[in-house]
């Protein structure tokens, strides 16, 4: 009755001190960096072992859970000759803490998106003469406005690209765009757009913007475009 009195004594007073002990058993608390409370429990006596360190742990706990501590070797790790130490138990009282959700991880951003060029078209018959690749006055006004409006800016590759309608020969057209394209390129250099490279082509009447069986839709298709790219 006595040993029973003192072995609970001992374990109650261990809440409130740094260790305890009893006929069959030590008990200390321990001290860890995160600041948990945790105990350690040895049991010794020939009939000592495994369970009798967990009933130990039960009683300190009192209505708490035991919870080995695996990082501070709960059984002791093992013995000198290598067995298993069951005569040593550190444990926490208590369910583990819950972990903290991981942070979610931000979505990337998403690639810059180039904004698209700048397109500039003449059109219709006021901008060249008929089967010519003279500019009309027509077409040298909006020229001149797309260089005033770029003024301070300086382009990499300017395409320019001259198109025809589909009366004619295919040959006599792609040379007729191909002029006409080319006294575009060289109007916008003569009056100051500035850019590295200019990219002249004439594709005569292939890529149609409009349909080539009326007189208005053949004038939409006789056109120079000029692509200036926003960097």
């Amino acid at each position: 009755m006595y040993k029973a009195m003192f072995c609970i004594a001992a374990l109650a007073a261990l809440v409130g001190c740094s260790s305890s002990s009893g006929p069959t058993f030590s008990a200390w608390s321990v001290d860890r960096q995160d600041g948990q409370k945790t105990y350690r429990v040895s049991c010794y006596g020939l009939l000592e072992g495994k369970q009798t360190c967990y009933d130990k742990a039960r009683e300190i706990c009192h209505d708490q859970p035991v919870r080995p501590v695996q990082d501070d070797a709960p059984l002791g790790s093992t013995t000198s000759d290598g067995k298993p130490n069951t005569r040593l138990l550190t444990f926490q009282c208590g369910a583990p803490a819950a972990t903290p959700a991981a942070a979610a991880t931000p979505a990337p951003a998403p690639a810059p998106v180039a904004p698209a060029p700048r397109r500039v078209t003449l059109s219709g018959d006021a901008n060249f003469g008929f089967n010519q690749a003279a500019l009309a006055s027509a077409a040298t006004a909006r020229l001149d406005k797309l260089v005033a409006d770029a003024k301070g800016m300086t382009y990499g590759t300017v395409g320019v690209n001259g198109y025809t309608d589909d009366v004619g020969a295919n040959a006599y057209n792609l040379r007729l765009s191909e002029q006409r394209a080319q006294a575009v390129a060289r109007y916008l250099q003569a009056h100051g757009l500035n850019a590295r490279h200019f990219d002249v082509h004439g594709y005569g009447e292939a890529d149609p913007v409009a349909t080539n069986s009326t007189a208005e839709g053949r004038a939409r298709n006789r056109r120079v475009e000029i692509v200036l790219p926003q960097d």
